[in-house]
């Protein structure tokens, strides 16, 4: 068993490579999960655009003010 997690997971590139196999095989199998992730990585997401947007509107005119562009 130690040989096949080793070739499957000895480094973190196989280790990412293996899970994101994984996980295409079980999107390809059931599309709901993809969307059921998508929808709450949005929701969990939302609070931040408000304070994020802001603060880039506030850096992009500090620089216009700034640069003069």
């Amino acid at each position: 068993m130690g040989n096949w997690f080793r070739f499957f997971g000895g480094t973190p590139r196989r280790f990412l490579t293996t899970l994101a196999g994984i996980g295409l095989i079980v999107v390809l199998i059931n599309p709901g999960i993809l969307e059921t992730a998508v929808n709450r990585f949005a929701a969990a997401l939302m609070p931040l655009l408000g304070p994020a947007l802001a603060i880039v509107i506030v850096f992009a005119g500090l620089r216009m003010i700034l640069r003069g562009k």
